[in-house]
């Protein structure tokens, strides 16, 4: 895997560990990286095709969302990073009104799975859903 450059000041080595996370997915395959942080995605299940941004964003805004669409067009998941990042809830409910999954590395492995992609969400032990929503 090639490191490219990306606008987004995505490092090689959130790029390098995003990628190993899907190709170790067992609903993943058929995997394409291109313009350095998209990644082309077969799920094997679904039968269906995943269109994936891979970026870095502390806090991932309706902004950067609307930039995310305008410089690489139709996107079935947004990828905004580890744990310790979050999105805003404007960001969020774009996304869910979209049909876009807008996801923390937490949450990747089961938005993978499952069928509508864009709304899932992780659950507490109570059943919860968990958020990782803070303001911009």
């Amino acid at each position: 895997m090639n490191n490219g450059s990306n606008t987004w000041g995505v490092e090689y080595h959130r790029i390098a560990w995003f990628a190993d996370l899907l190709q170790g997915h067992p609903n993943a395959t058929n995997i394409v990286r291109h313009d350095d942080i998209v990644f082309e995605v077969d799920r094997v299940k679904q039968r269906d095709h995943l269109r994936i941004l891979c970026c870095y964003e502390y806090t991932m805004g309706i902004t950067a969302v609307h930039r995310a669409i305008r410089e690489f067009g139709e996107l079935s998941i947004i990828h905004i990073g580890g744990g310790w990042c979050g999105y805003t809830p404007e960001a969020k409910q774009f996304c869910l009104d979209s049909g876009i999954g807008l996801y923390v590395s937490n949450e990747m492995s089961g938005a993978l799975w499952r069928d509508e992609y864009w709304s899932y969400y992780q659950r507490d032990r109570d059943g919860n859903p968990i958020s990782y929503s803070r303001s911009a």
